[in-house]
Formats: structure tokens, sequence, C-alpha cells
């Protein structure tokens, strides 16, 4: 209880600060990148979050880029944003009420269609001094009704000449595997950008697709060749306890890894005109205690990734077409042993595939997506266990579907959007996959989103 109505009072003095960010003098300009710049939203972005090439050298420079041209005083590099969104699902059964988060009563278990705010962040985004810069989010989360340290990324970046060919280097301090990266084809910046947060999700998922997300906290070089090739590595453990700790501020972590986590990138990319094209691969390996558990034995996870991203980014059409296929293999030693699986070895795979294309009018932006996704891997009748909503009938984790969204961007920092996600398999199969008579349509989701940067 003293919980839910202290998050209430941190809440609403988010809001104020929501409100002033939005209401004062510089309620016209774009946020905190973009005011220490002097540029325009669509430098660095195609439609928010993804980056253009311009917006991806700014992050690997550390975040420090300004226009020293300009001549007005200090202004703090914060920034805010705002979701409000609503959710509806194709044959509820009680899984949604009409409820309005995050002022339900306390005795209110249910979760809510209409969540308002879904989220509400504060950023500072910017330089700090000389060649260091961050990116860092505090997050109230509208749906858990809790807040907590969000995405969270500080850089040291400097450049050099080698051999007449130009070498950024740099160092990132973050808080998830792949925050460091600056294509939108990887985990954690992938589409879709924005989902519901209250609808059923399939029951499985990779690690590295956003499993340890504000639960680590990692260091790690990076470098950048000629415009060509980057290459990083970052080494990762648990925020638990220990010097990490403050990367996981608000949150309790219910995955929990043993040791050094590494995660490792390597891309090629380049450019042509107004287009871009990357081909790369990343991937982690993360020794994690079973059952939410914090010691003994453990599970053994080795993701190994591909990812392709292409981009043409005219002055009124934009079109990017992105892909990865993430393969999971897992030793499940430890829960074997503790009878938590049927399997000592399984592997996923997780393939996604989307396009998008937006037109850039007077009036905004106008455009939207298309989706493709699909998750596979070994049939595990206690991993994957019948359950009402959630479980799977059958021990399969295989799932698939398409996701559909219309967007509409005003002033390049108010976006509305409508989303409609179409599972044809969800957990294992068509009808009746949790062995609870839920078919995988019953969990199509139609969601909409209004989402304001400030």
């Amino acid at each position: 209880m003293i919980q839910n109505y202290r998050n209430k009072i941190v809440f609403g003095c988010l809001a104020a600060c929501l409100f002033f960010l939005a209401w004062s003098n510089n309620a016209h300009a774009v946020p905190s990148f973009g005011r220490q710049t002097g540029m325009s939203c669509n430098a660095c972005h195609t439609v928010f979050p993804e980056l253009t090439p311009f917006g991806r050298v700014f992050k690997l420079g550390g975040y420090v880029f300004s226009n020293k041209s300009q001549s007005k005083g200090y202004v703090p590099p914060l920034s805010a944003m705002v979701q409000l969104s609503y959710t509806t699902l194709n044959h509820n059964g009680g899984v949604l009420n009409n409820g309005i988060a995050p002022f339900d009563n306390d005795e209110d278990s249910a979760i809510d269609k209409t969540n308002l705010p879904q989220q509400a962040s504060i950023f500072y985004g910017g330089r700090i001094i000389d060649h260091t810069g961050a990116f860092v989010q505090l997050t109230y989360d509208g749906t858990a009704n809790d807040i907590a340290l969000d995405l969270t990324d500080i850089r040291y970046a400097n450049n050099i000449l080698i051999g007449g060919k130009h070498l950024l280097y740099g160092l990132s301090l973050n808080n998830a595997p792949a925050v460091e990266d600056v294509w939108n084809s990887t985990p954690i910046w992938g589409f879709p950008y924005a989902a519901s947060a209250v609808a059923p999700t399939p029951a499985v998922g990779t690690v590295i697709d956003g499993a340890l997300a504000g639960q680590m906290g990692g260091i790690g070089p990076y470098v950048f060749w000629n415009d060509l090739l980057y290459a990083g590595a970052t080494v990762y453990r648990t925020t638990n306890d220990g010097i990490t700790r403050p990367f996981g501020a608000g949150k309790n972590p219910d995955t929990v890894t043993d040791g050094a986590v590494p995660y490792w990138r390597v891309a090629l990319q380049h450019y042509w005109n107004k287009q871009s094209i990357e081909v790369g691969t990343y991937g982690l390996v993360a020794d994690i205690f079973p059952g939410g558990g914090s010691s003994g034995p453990t599970d053994k996870f080795t993701d190994t990734a591909v990812d392709a991203q292409y981009q043409i980014i005219g002055d009124q059409h934009l079109f990017t077409f992105q892909t990865s296929l993430i393969h999971e293999r897992q030793d499940l030693e430890s829960s074997f042993d503790l009878g938590l699986s049927a399997n000592q070895f399984n592997s996923l795979d997780a393939f996604k595939v989307n396009g998008k294309y937006y037109y850039r009018s007077s009036y905004g932006d106008i455009g939207g997506a298309l989706a493709y996704f699909s998750t596979t891997g070994d049939m595990d009748a206690l991993l994957y266990a019948p359950d009402q909503i959630g479980g799977s009938r059958n021990g399969s984790p295989d799932s698939n579907g398409f996701i559909l969204e219309l967007d509409y961007v005003l002033m390049t920092k108010y976006k509305f959007s409508l989303q409609y996600t179409l599972y044809d398999k969800f957990n294992g199969a068509k009808s009746n996959y949790d062995g609870f008579g839920r078919d995988a349509t019953d969990n199509n989701t139609l969601y909409l989103l209004v989402w304001m940067m400030f």
C-alpha cells in the first residue's frame, strides 16, 4: 500500500515535469538532442525512434555534437515523453477489463484496456563534457505502477586518422545488451517500437531479445572504421548486487545471471546517394539461475544472430527494410536436474522481417509498416506446460504472425499509431493452444497509441 502511494506521488511529480516541458518556452522546439545540435528531429530519425545515418553517427560519437553557432543560453539537456494507449483483443474472455491505470483500486488485480499513461519518461540526453555524453531514461510504468531506471547509455568517444582513414572509437556504459547498437534491426530498438503492455504475448523468446533489459550493467569498447566497419564488445553482470546495482534502480531482477555475460557486435555498412545498407552479426552467452533463483547451478544460453537493414531516405519518400534471425542454444542442466524441463538441451529460432514506408508532407509524416515474426523451437512438455492463456497444450514454443501498423507523425514529435497483431500460431498451436480452449486468433490485438515527445 505504501509503495503504491509513493509511486503515485512520484508519478504526480513526473507528470508535473512533463507539463512544464510541454508548456515551457521550448514547447515548439524538438527534444534535447535537437536543441543541442540545432537540427530538426528528421536529421537523426526517419520516423522516431528509427535512426538515419546521421543519427547513428551522432550516437556513436557520444551524443556530443553541437551547433557552435547557437548563441542561446544554457538549456538543460532534458526531454520527456508520454505514451497513452488502448488495447482490445479479438476474444477478451476476461483477460482485460475497463479500468484506467494507474488509478485502479488496490483490490482490482485485472489488467486494463486503457493505459493513461502506458509510460511516462524523463530523459537526460546530450553532452556532459568534451567527448562524453549520455542517454538516460527514467520511466514511470503505468501498467505496473512503478518507477525505474530505463534504457541508459553513457559514452566516451573520440576519433583519429590511421593511414588516411577515419577511425571513431569509444566506450559505452549501459544497462542492456544491444542498447549500444545503432541499427534498428537488433533487439531493444527494433520494430515494433511500441506495443501493448497488457495483451497476451507468446510465452517464450530468446534471452537476447529483451529478457535482460534493465537487469544488467555493462561496459565495453567499440570502433567504427572508415564509415564501413563497426565492431564492439561489452561485458555485463546482473544488477542484483555489486557495482552494477545502480543500473537496475527501481527493479528487482527476475532473470539473474551468474558471472560475466559477454555481448558482441560486428556490422558492415555502405552509403550511396540517399541509400544505406548494413549486414551484421551479434550475440551473447549467459549463465542464468533457473526459476527466478539467484544462487546454485545455472542454465547456459548462447545466442547468435545475423541481421540486415536497407534504407532509402528521400526528401519526401522514406523506406526501410529490416530483418534478423536469432538462434539460441540452451543447455538446461540445472532446470533438467530440478525437474523444470523435460530436455537438457533445447534450441529456439526467432525470425523477424519488416518493411516501412512513410510520405513526408507539410502536414506531417504518413505511412506504416508490415512485419512478420516467427519463433520455433524444440518441444518440452515441462518447460512449456499447459496453462490458461499463457501456456502450451502440446509443449511447443512455436508462434508466428503479422503486425500491421499505420502511423501519423505531427511536427516530428507527436506520433499516432494504429497497430494490429494477427497470430497464425500461438504457443504451439492454432486452436486450443493452451489446453483450456483458447485459439491463437483469440489473441489478435488492436492497439491504439498516442506517443508524444517534449
